[in-house]
This record gives structure tokens, sequence and C-alpha cells, in this order.
């Protein structure tokens, strides 16, 4: 998934939309047993200058798990804002994204995004009550009577 910037400056477009959908590598995944759910998509403005280019938009994929604090089977949707600004490699700013041969590979920048925000955990429910730590019911369906102290 690439952005060609020569394209873009040949037909004189100062900025254009994008919008790709990708399955996410299971690499990316961090989350035991976890998996990606359906495929991600980014959508975007790239604004294209002569010696930079920015990007802005979402990206949005899902994620099924077992709750972290019953087990059950889960599901997150996750929405990540990006605002990029990218210049052509070689750059000594480390803080700025790169291209090369006037390209933005999205995919890197996809994937960069859902590592910075895979979530540590995820729950059935926000109220979520987990399991009893001495007999390992479900505390969501009622409390089991067990002296916890």
């Amino acid at each position: 998934m690439n952005i060609d910037l020569n394209d873009l400056r040949r037909r004189g477009a100062k900025k254009s939309w994008f919008s790709f959908a990708f399955i996410p590598d299971e690499e990316l995944m961090s989350l035991p047993d976890g998996k990606f759910s359906e495929k991600a998509r980014i959508d975007g403005e790239v604004e294209v200058y002569e010696d930079k280019a920015f990007l802005t938009g979402k990206l949005v994929f899902g994620i099924d798990a077992n709750c972290s604090r019953c087990l059950k089977d889960s599901h997150a949707d996750i929405t990540v804002e990006f605002d990029e600004e990218f210049r052509p490699a070689p750059c000594d700013d480390e803080d700025v994204n790169v291209y090369e041969k006037d390209k933005i590979d999205v995919t890197a920048l996809a994937k960069q995004l859902i590592l910075t925000n895979m979530p540590y955990a995820i729950y059935c429910r926000e109220d979520c009550k987990g399991l009893c730590p001495v007999c390992g019911k479900d505390l969501n369906e009622g409390d089991c009577g067990c002296n916890k102290n």
C-alpha cells in the first residue's frame, strides 16, 4: 500500500484522499490467544509539498480475545487517529517518518500504529467483575459465597 507522491505532483494535486483495507500480520498481536477479527482499514488525506508530505486520518482494527478478567470471548474495536509528517530519505530527524523514491509506504505506518496502540487487555464489558480467586466462579453471574479475605 503505497502513495505515489510523484503521481500526485504530476497531476497538480496538493491534497488527495486515500483508503486501504488490509489483513494485519498476526505477529503484531500481543494479546494471548488474540486474533484480528477482520480487515483493518486506514483512511486519510495526504498533503503534498516539494520536500515533505503530511498524512492525517484514522486507522480502525478489531481484536477478538479472551476477556482479561473473566476469560469469556470478547471483542474490541480500536480507532487510532494520526497526523504524521514524512520527508525524503535520508533525514537526520529521528522523529520524522521518511519515504523513498517519492512513495510513502502506508503499510509501515499502519503496522507502527497497530503496535503502538495495541491494548494490554480487553474486557467483555467495562464493569466485568472477573473470576473468584478462590473457586473460579464467574462473578458476573452472581456472588459465589467464598470468603475472599
